[in-house]
């Protein structure tokens, strides 16, 4: 077998990513002799904020990474050798993109720029039903000779792009598992999951600064809201999530119209950077919910009470045996529960408890001692100075 058959199959069993199968297959069949200036790769992706990945490499630049958001305008796509292709069924196509009776695409002044004469397509199908968004991958090549690539450079790249398309894939398919798991079981957890964490009752005791943060009067919002409803959650929800993480935590679990997180007490985070964190990030949300309101200030808008304690929690998988959830539970996510319910009696919207306060960045102020449904003893609870109270 040829060196670069047998690269692509050890990038296929051990590679990383997608770009840099591509430019490592481009430079060597560079190596080769090939007057290679241009390969692309695009691959479909299941993800909340990308639609696609494209990959390019040039002689000239080397290799370049663009995700392409859902929300981008389609008529480029429209208007691609691809979706030309696509429409008229063809798996490959060839064009000399000087040619006068050749079809122009607007990608051929790409090519041009880079001193490119033709371009080379080809579509490679999955057809896996489980994932079938991850319908394939569209590939081109461009050559600078003026006559374009020969028969027998066409025929070698036609004969390695299906094993170049079962590498991508592979790529490809543990993304979508890292990201998937990152979307909905957060950062931490998924790579935990994926280290093998994945047993029912497995976890470990950690020490962490919890955030509880909910909307008051969603529910009956939501019994007269019209279909605007879940976009205008998605704004509130993320008010809370995003201040999470860029402090540093991660967000567990949305429960309805509210949010739990967590900050992880480790050897590189103190008690107190840990605490000092979840508190900015709780401030942050409350001037994010407040923007949110803004932007719709036509409706009835909707106040954030947060609750913030720390302590120790189990951090693991717990469910049924074949449906499981990696969360936090405990005494703590008790007690933080217990707290945020007396937010609006309190008259106030942010509920810090003394284990909290004690590491505060900002002045705090004390509400008193009060009792918590299911806690025996009365516990002194906190706000942040600067949070106006109102009467209940």
């Amino acid at each position: 077998m040829a060196n670069l058959e047998e690269w692509i199959i050890e990038q296929g069993l051990r590679g990383t990513d997608v770009g840099s199968l591509l430019s490592g297959f481009a430079e060597r069949l560079v190596a080769e002799g090939m007057p290679l200036v241009r390969a692309y790769l695009a691959l479909p992706t299941v993800n909340p904020t990308i639609r696609v990945y494209t990959h390019v490499w040039t002689r000239s630049a080397g290799p370049m990474v663009e995700g392409v958001s859902h929300e981008r305008n389609v008529v480029a796509f429209d208007r691609s050798p691809f979706n030309h292709m696509m429409q008229t069924e063809q798996t490959g196509c060839y064009w000399l993109v000087d040619d006068p009776e050749t079809r122009q695409f607007d990608v051929f002044e790409d090519v041009r720029h880079e001193g490119g004469t033709d371009y080379l397509a080809r579509l490679f199908s999955f057809n896996n039903a489980s994932a079938p968004d991850l319908r394939g991958i569209g590939i081109s090549f461009s050559s600078n000779r003026p006559e374009g690539f020969r028969p027998e450079e066409i025929a070698r790249i036609d004969g390695l792009l299906p094993l170049l398309s079962l590498a991508a894939y592979r790529m490809t398919l543990f993304d979508l598992t890292v990201a998937m798991l990152d979307t909905y079981v957060g950062l931490s957890a998924g790579r935990r999951v994926l280290s093998g964490e994945i047993r029912r009752g497995f976890g470990t005791t950690i020490t962490a600064a919890l955030l509880f943060a909910d909307l008051r009067g969603f529910t009956a919002l939501a019994d007269a809201a019209g279909p605007d409803l879940i976009a205008r959650l998605d704004r509130h929800l993320e008010a809370m999530a995003d201040p999470v993480a860029e402090q540093g935590g991660e967000v567990l679990k949305f429960m309805g119209d509210g949010v739990l997180a967590a900050f992880p007490i480790t050897e590189e985070r103190s008690r107190e950077q840990a605490c000092a964190a979840a508190i900015r990030a709780a401030q942050a949300a409350l001037e994010r919910n407040d923007a949110v309101n803004r932007f719709h200030a036509n409706e009835t808008p909707l106040s954030l009470d947060i609750a913030l304690h720390c302590g120790d929690v189990f951090y693991g998988n717990i469910g049924a045996a074949g449906r499981l959830d990696f969360t936090v539970i405990g005494p703590a996510v008790n007690e933080l529960s217990r707290m945020e319910a007396l937010c609006n009696s309190l008259g106030c919207s942010v509920i810090l408890s003394g284990s909290v306060t004690s590491a505060s960045p900002v002045p705090v102020r004390s509400l008193g001692r009060h009792r918590l449904r299911g806690i025996a003893a009365e516990r002194e609870l906190f706000t942040i100075a600067s949070v106006s109270v109102w009467t209940a």
